[in-house]
């Protein structure tokens, strides 16, 4: 049984699936696999041009260039999506972190899903703290599909707003229900 682990940026996402590695699972991150199949030169080159950019680019930059464009960053999607997803499929994790996951249409590959949350207005102290106020978090926030939206796709959710101890009984909690359904 694989399931996937989802929810905005910054809202606990990588807590939850440090979690459950900590418990043993296999897990992986589809941002891990998304780096590496950034630094492959071909793909990277495809990026490069994609966004008209000379030479290698850089993570920062392609994330500049995609920021309020939304075509760009379909082109973008369709280059990198399907390499990750492969990556994904080989990786026999039992948990996958994947933060696109309704947004590329991925849930049909998983047998569960879980959404984190940790409500908007942690996620943007989080996203502050995170970047040193060096970007629009509002913007980087509005990038993503609100996780509302996500919510009535999961079989469960995780609030990462309470303590640790609190977000780790939900999860132990929630993997017997996971063992109990088969």
């Amino acid at each position: 049984m694989v399931t996937a682990v989802t929810g905005g940026i910054g809202e606990g996402k990588t807590t939850v699936l440090g979690y459950l590695a900590e418990l043993g699972f296999k897990t992986v991150s589809a941002d891990s696999l998304a780096r590496t199949v950034f630094e492959d030169p071909i793909i990277n080159g495809l990026l490069a041009r994609t966004v008209d950019h000379n030479g290698p680019i850089l993570p920062v930059e392609l994330r500049n260039a995609l920021f309020g464009n939304p075509d760009l960053r379909r082109g973008v999607n369709r280059i990198m999506h399907p390499r990750i997803v492969d990556l994904i499929r080989r990786s026999a994790a039992d948990f996958v972190e994947i933060p696109l996951l309704i947004e590329a249409c991925l849930q049909g590959e998983f047998d569960s899903i879980w959404v984190v949350t940790c409500g908007l207005v942690e996620q943007r102290r989080r996203l502050t703290i995170r970047y040193e106020n060096t970007i629009d978090v509002d913007a980087l926030i509005a990038a993503q599909l609100p996780t509302e939206v996500k919510i009535p796709f999961a079989d469960e959710v995780f609030r990462t707003n309470r303590d640790i101890q609190t977000v780790r009984r939900n999860v132990s909690e929630a993997l017997q229900r996971r063992f109990e359904r088969g």
